[in-house]
């Protein structure tokens, strides 16, 4: 009997294939949030570093263009901070798709692996009827000849 083919294997290697492929996309999406959170920790610092400046300066004395500035700079880093978060939900909602397209392909080559492998139950069966036929020529044949 001929050896056993899948005959969808190629498929099955290119989902496999696409799957490494979403799952190194969603690594260096998780890379890029990662940097997003740690650019609005460093806005964080810089808005705290600015007030302390400006509650130490104004328990001094302090001029009114100096107040402005001040107060220009923390909402400057405000509005950074918000349009930062957007970029993050954004991105937390690729992620999230990427994930549930990466658990849809799971389940895609989960099923051609069992079809694969109910196919090859199949085919071992189908050579162990074969073995067993071929036995029992063998067996009928040689006491024939005795």
């Amino acid at each position: 009997m001929k050896k056993f083919k899948f005959s969808l294997e190629k498929i099955l290697q290119l989902k496999e294939q696409i799957l490494k492929n979403l799952k190194n996309d969603l690594s260096v999406m998780q890379l890029a949030l990662r940097e997003k959170e740690a650019e609005i920790q460093g806005l964080w610092l810089k808005y705290r570093e600015a007030d302390e400046s400006y509650k130490a300066k104004s328990s001094k004395s302090i001029m009114p263009y100096e107040i402005k500035y001040y107060k220009d700079f923390m909402t400057s880093i405000i509005n950074a901070i918000k349009k930062k978060e957007d970029e993050k939900e954004l991105l937390l909602k690729k992620i999230e798709a990427k994930k549930q397209e990466i658990i849809s392909l799971n389940i895609e080559i989960s099923s051609l692996e069992k079809l694969k492998e109910k196919k090859y139950a199949k085919y071992n069966y189908q050579v162990q009827k074969m073995e067993e036929i071929l036995i029992e020529e063998f067996v009928s044949n040689s006491s024939t000849i005795l």
